[in-house]
């Protein structure tokens, strides 16, 4: 597998359409941090890393609205587009970052202090690589 992000955008848009409570994934630095900016901004509930034999993974718990019965009914993640790509990096600087959907959404960055979301790179004053949208 060369891309980690892919393979979890993949990963947990397979578990929403089957409104699994959660994903498992191989661990990656990038995926780490990747679900640290979700669980921030409050598109999944939680997520922690488990060594399963010799292997790491780490577990992405989803965060669903629920019907009158309790069970998952809407996903707080509607879409999850990869931006930046092995094949065609995307960077943009500060100045540049708009919001995403109408600001119901969010930009995911890989910036020099790290990952974070768009909002925080533009109030820090920071650019870097696209990685990702959500909303």
């Amino acid at each position: 597998m060369n891309d980690s992000l892919s393979d979890m955008f993949s990963r947990i848009k397979n578990a929403l359409a089957r409104r699994s409570e959660t994903v498992e994934l191989p661990a990656a630095r990038l995926v780490a941090d990747m679900a640290v900016v979700l669980a921030e901004e409050g598109y999944i509930i939680k997520h922690e890393t488990l060594t399963r034999g010799t292997k790491k993974i780490i577990r992405i718990t989803l965060k669903y609205g629920r019907d009158k019965y309790g069970r998952p009914a809407v996903a707080a993640i509607q879409h999850l587009k990869r931006v930046s790509r092995p094949g065609s990096r995307v960077y943009m600087g500060w100045e540049d970052l708009r919001p995403v959907q109408s600001g119901y959404g969010t930009s995911v960055l890989s910036t020099p202090q790290g990952v974070m979301a768009g909002g925080k790179a533009r109030r820090e004053k920071l650019g870097g690589e696209v990685l990702a949208y959500v909303w």
